[in-house]
């Protein structure tokens, strides 16, 4: 794809707030991440009902769910994903791709509602969202303009609940 075959997005970008990477095993990647980059401690939330609600997969209501864990690198967010039911974009970059880098994410949208209007308004429709104990999330149809990359946004980060753990503890 060319820049002149890309959509055009009226929307600016003020930071990116997370890098995310889809895993086999949570407990190895953090290990991994933790040895060969220094990342850590990991922030563990296990994303499933009933805390986990309004999913959606490609435009219908989906079941799925996972675990994530959450560290800081500087002042980048990164996260670490591994699937744990049903399908979703991440079964989906596993079974397609292997582990790796998934998506790109920015929280710092003073509206992240009017962000979502704006990539379905250009052609990358949400393919993936769901509520997680009051945070909105969206996952854009973005891998063919971003070199295989998800982009992704959310609504009330604040609002995400303490952690199940720690890790290491």
């Amino acid at each position: 794809m060319s820049i002149g075959d890309a959509p055009q997005l009226d929307v600016e970008i003020p930071e990116l707030s997370q890098v995310a990477f889809v895993v086999e095993d949570i407990e190895d990647g953090m290990d991994r991440f933790g040895s060969i980059l220094g990342i850590g401690p990991w922030q563990v939330h296990r994303f499933e009902p009933p805390a986990l609600s309004d999913r959606t997969f490609c435009g219908e209501s989906a079941e799925y769910s996972m675990v994530l864990a959450l560290a800081q690198l500087g002042d980048t967010m990164i996260e670490l994903i591994e699937p744990l039911e049903g399908p979703s974009l991440y079964t989906e970059h596993l079974e397609e791709h292997g582990e790796g880098l998934h998506h790109v994410a920015c929280f710092a949208f003073d509206d992240p509602h009017a962000v979502v209007d704006a990539f379905e308004d250009a052609g990358m429709p949400v393919v993936q969202s769901g509520d997680y104990a009051g945070t909105e999330f969206w996952y854009f149809d973005t891998a063919a303009e971003l070199n295989g990359a998800i982009f992704e946004t959310a609504a009330n980060v604040d609002a995400m609940p303490e952690p199940d753990r720690t890790y290491p503890e």
